[in-house]
């Protein structure tokens, strides 16, 4: 098979030199690029005429991965962008993902309940630790987790707060630090460069960080839950998210603490469990009241 510009390769090309793509944040170019660059060698989608290419063939792509839901969904979703670009500029004769689906999350995006954080807390490894309670109560993506460090940190009107210009997004969010991640920080030795360090005092990638979470989450005996859920660091984003919501922030507000949109926030916070839902609104509901009786002297 040869590549020609009627072809799936040559879109991916023309895509990737255009101002849209030119647009994105580094990291999500960096990233789509090299998924659609795979899907584009010849062996792949690349060699497959646009009058020919639909959504069944790259359905049938998609399901050459399986097993690897994560490759999966970044797969698809970079075809989604480059097929909402084609389509609108004659590009392409049809939609191509039309139906398509990637496999199921195996708990990335499932968020941790306290319980999770708290099995940590007790038994992980300190430097995995450290990596659970800074994402529990920051709430950022690993890329983000691993560049903060002790010359991030700004006091604003009396509160301390890390400054993160997030790599996915280019977004710049100053983040509160909570009590009881400041607690913890108390502890932490200041030094120059990230908070998150590997054992011997090596620097973090993201992709290290999330390898050795999963080896060790699936060697410690006393983290069997975490690895039966398959539960990994970019789960933290969503707990977070559920955390600020039973405290009685609303969407808007922990969008901004987070730094991400109201509707992902709606999207991770959606997975909550009801129940706990209901007994943090209890508890809010009831310091609530009695702050309000304080204030009206009907308590004393």
């Amino acid at each position: 098979m040869r590549i020609i510009e009627d072809s799936f390769a040559g879109l991916v090309r023309a895509y990737l030199a255009a101002p849209k793509f030119a647009g994105y944040a580094d990291a999500t170019r960096a990233l789509w690029a090299r998924y659609l660059r795979l899907a584009a060698e010849p062996e792949r989608l690349g060699a497959i005429s646009l009058q020919t290419l639909r959504p069944a063939l790259v359905q049938a792509y998609l399901d050459g991965m399986a097993g690897k839901p994560g490759k999966q969904r970044t797969t698809l979703a970079a075809i989604k962008q480059i097929e909402s670009w084609a389509i609108v500029r004659d590009l392409l004769p049809r939609p191509i993902t039309t139906g398509v689906e990637a496999e199921a999350s195996e708990g990335g995006h499932t968020p941790w309940t306290d319980h999770h954080v708290e099995l940590v807390e007790r038994h992980g490894r300190e430097d995995m630790r450290r990596m659970v309670l800074l994402g529990a109560n920051t709430g950022q993506r690993g890329s983000d987790l691993v560049r903060m460090g002790w010359s991030d940190i700004e006091t604003y009107r009396g509160i301390r707060g890390i400054n993160v210009r997030q790599q996915k997004t280019g977004r710049e969010v100053w983040i509160p630090i909570t009590k009881h991640l400041a607690d913890a920080m108390a502890a932490w030795e200041r030094q120059p460069g990230p908070f998150l360090r590997k054992t011997g005092g090596g620097i973090w990638t993201r992709e290290q960080l999330h390898h050795a979470w999963v080896r060790h989450r699936d060697s410690n005996p006393e983290l069997e839950l975490l690895s039966r859920e398959g539960l990994v660091p970019h789960g933290l984003r969503g707990h977070a998210c559920v955390r600020l919501l039973r405290f009685g922030a609303n969407t808007r507000q922990i969008s901004d603490w987070v730094g991400m949109s109201e509707q992902m926030v709606k999207n991770y916070t959606r997975l909550s469990d009801q129940r706990d839902n209901a007994v943090a609104a209890v508890f809010l509901l009831d310091g609530t009241l009695a702050d309000q009786f304080k204030k009206e002297g009907k308590m004393k």
